[in-house]
């Protein structure tokens, strides 16, 4: 902990970190008594006493305990100088180096001077048998003083004593090296790198052993102190607002769109989400902080904190090494520098700087557009309830940008979410709650046919010529589809054979022999490489003499394929898009975006492929959208899993051909069976919905 305060990435090694952010918060003249936050310095009113000094009476303040400590010492040398006798002199030595010492070594370790020890700050850290004893020990310092006689008095005449005059005052000297050493390390602390210092992040290991920069949480104070702007979706709409006023301003519009804020909200709330559980997977909430720590979410009133609260922490994500076995880890680090002065100036609201950065905007707008989401969380439900089923997921999005339009896992929390984001069934601490889960940009599943688009891009990619090489699927002894690398293929127990077919129309009937066939030709390589860059997961063959069974098999999406329903979505608008995938964001400011938008295939190839998912609607497994306006593209698949019905999916865009605006969308119903039914059914809502509202025209 000495060598690296601040990356040594132990649990509990942030002690002296806490320390350093204690000094530098009292810079030179400190926060005043009381006004400080030295409670939250581990073992302050012990070994780290001086720290609470520093913060509160600042550099001065620290410069006079070390004065009085120098003055003991100065006095017990003084004493040690005139005593009777040699006794008497080894004596006070002994008495003053025990207390000037051991202040010495705990002021060094509290400001990283030297490694820190558990021994107190003498008469000021709370203590018991150690108070005792340096009280003893000033008082027997006292009694030795009363019983002085002058230096030169021939009474004093030991030689043994007078051979020590020198040595003592070399001690002296001596000893004041480490209190200038000490007197230097503070002031660079608290005056020199004060605000550096206070700034600065810790790397601590967390409970549950995951390394993670930890901000000084003097400002994380002042920041939660900051009135929390509203998110809003992409028209105004206010979806979070910490003032119920807004909400009242808002009222007609909300309640146009079915909310009544007086039923949704409590004024007394200190945070209103007017349309409850219905944003809980996008927003969270800020108040009861449920999940707030999950890898698996992505909330808004986290992931934003900073913004919403008018500043730029800088996060950026830097890769460490860590201590425990040397391997790198990539984490996020942030720079809250910009709140210093409203830590310096918090008693000062007129302060010029406070005045600056609390008039910076804190509002957040989201590309949301909450009557999308609304319309898509209604006919989710139904389609979910036609299938029988509970959990499924719906997301729309602009392909063009990577905008997020709508995003709507079921079941999600019933009810107002007033601090709690309460479930709506279970148990509220229940971790494996279904509410709780965002499926839609977290739930991992197999995605069965849905994948042939990223086999037949792969397949495009290395070999235009491969759209016209055809396959053939065939009565079987248990079935139809291929024996394929000596492994039998089978397509859907209610298809016939499918005879010899090219490209196009395997993906229009979704023939799983064909693309068991056309990914042994491409390679488990080329198959894997196009996932990657279409952002999908593969999987890992054991071994290179698995390369063939796992391109087979993933080719039409089992295997070890997995994906989420927002990861398919951007799949359908590479489609739309021309080849492009795009940075998939739910912020409408800029700083807000990931990453940029990739060309994962040609426009020719794009182009190709559209066509193909065209022919599944027209004359294919989605064909009861043939007639819809606009026309719709799409893949539907129907992921086989080892227990319960299969998951259905449907995922595409919308219009196809000629269009001025295009939405790309996902759907997936846990269970629900074949895709072509009720998935398809809640694609073509979704459709209509987003046209209605002119995301596609």
């Amino acid at each position: 902990m000495w060598f690296s305060p601040w990356d040594n990435g132990l649990e509990r090694g942030a002690q002296l970190a806490q320390s350093l952010w204690a000094f530098s918060a009292g810079g030179l003249s400190g926060m005043g008594l009381g006004l400080g936050s030295p409670g939250v310095v581990p073992a302050v009113h012990t070994d780290l006493i001086l720290a609470a000094i520093g913060e509160e009476l600042g550099f001065f303040g620290v410069l006079a305990c070390l004065a009085l400590y120098a003055l003991i010492a100065l006095r017990g040398f003084r004493v040690a100088r005139r005593a009777v006798d040699d006794y008497a002199m080894f004596l006070a030595l002994g008495l003053t180096l025990n207390i000037v010492l051991e202040a010495l070594l705990i002021a060094g370790g509290s400001t990283g001077l030297v490694p820190l020890t558990g021994v107190v700050l003498p008469f000021v850290s709370y203590g018991r048998s150690a108070l005792v004893l340096h009280l003893l020990g000033l008082g027997m310092l006292w009694s030795l003083s009363a019983r002085v006689v002058e230096p030169r008095s021939v009474t004093m005449g030991s030689t043994l004593h007078a051979a020590f005059d020198r040595p003592r005052r070399m001690l002296l000297a001596v000893l004041a090296v480490p209190l200038v050493g000490v007197l230097l390390k503070t002031a660079d602390v608290q005056v020199a790198r004060a605000n550096a210092t206070f700034a600065r992040e810790s790397l601590e290991l967390q409970a549950d052993q995951e390394l993670r920069y930890q901000s000084n949480p003097r400002l994380l104070k002042v920041a939660a102190a900051i009135p929390r702007g509203d998110v809003l979706d992409r028209n105004g709409v206010v979806l979070a607002t910490s003032d119920w006023t807004h909400l009242q301003r808002q009222r007609d519009r909300l309640e146009a769109l079915g909310v009544d804020p007086v039923l949704a909200c409590d004024p007394d709330d200190d945070r209103h989400y007017p349309f409850g559980g219905l944003t809980y997977h996008l927003l969270g909430d800020v108040v009861s902080q449920r999940d707030w720590g999950a890898s698996n979410t992505a909330f808004v009133e986290r992931r934003y904190d900073a913004a919403l609260c008018g500043y730029d922490d800088h996060a950026r994500v830097v890769t460490i090494r860590d201590p425990r076995d040397g391997q790198p880890r990539r984490v996020v680090r942030r720079d809250r520098s910009e709140l210093i002065p409203l830590w310096r100036h918090r008693y000062e609201p007129g302060s010029r700087a406070v005045k600056s950065l609390l008039g910076r905007s804190r509002d957040l707008t989201l590309t949301i557009d909450v009557r999308l989401q609304a319309a898509a969380a209604r006919i989710l439900a139904q389609r979910l309830a036609a299938a029988g089923v509970e959990r499924g997921a719906a997301v729309a999005l602009d392909p063009r940008d990577g905008a997020l339009l709508a995003c709507v896992s079921a079941p999600w929390p019933r009810g107002p979410i007033r601090g709690d984001a309460r479930p709506g069934r279970g148990d509220p601490g229940d971790d494996v709650a279904p509410e709780r889960l965002d499926r839609a940009r977290f739930g991992v599943y197999p995605p069965g046919s849905t994948f042939k688009i990223v086999t037949a891009a792969a397949a495009l990619s290395q070999d235009p010529a491969l759209a016209r090489a055809t396959f053939t699927c065939r009565s079987l002894a248990d079935g139809v589809g291929a024996v394929v690398g000596g492994r039998v293929v089978h397509d859907d127990t209610s298809d016939r054979p499918h005879g010899t077919i090219a490209m196009g129309e395997a993906t229009a009937v979704s023939c799983n022999a064909y693309f068991a066939q056309l990914g042994a030709r491409i390679g488990w390589p080329t198959l894997a490489a196009m996932a990657q860059r279409f952002g999908v997961s593969a999987g890992r063959p054991p071994s290179v003499k698995a390369y063939t069974a796992y391109a087979i098999e993933s080719a039409y999406g089992q295997a070890q394929v997995t994906a989420t329903p927002l990861e398919m979505a951007r799949a359908a608008a590479v489609v739309a898009n021309g080849g492009t995938l795009p940075a998939v964001h739910w912020v409408t400011q800029a700083a807000a975006r990931d990453s940029a938008a990739t060309q994962v295939i040609t426009a020719g190839v794009a182009g190709t492929l559209a066509g193909f998912l065209r022919g599944a609607v027209y004359h294919g497994t989605a064909r009861r959208l043939a007639a819809m306006r606009p026309l719709v593209a799409g893949k539907t698949g129907t992921a086989q899993v080892t227990q319960g019905r299969a998951h259905a999916w449907f995922v595409g865009f919308a219009p196809y051909g000629p269009a001025s605006r295009r939405v790309a969308f996902a759907v997936m119903l846990e269970h629900g069976g074949y895709g072509g039914d009720q998935a398809t059914a809640l694609g073509g809502d979704l459709v209509a919905e987003a046209a209605r509202l002119g995301f596609a025209r």
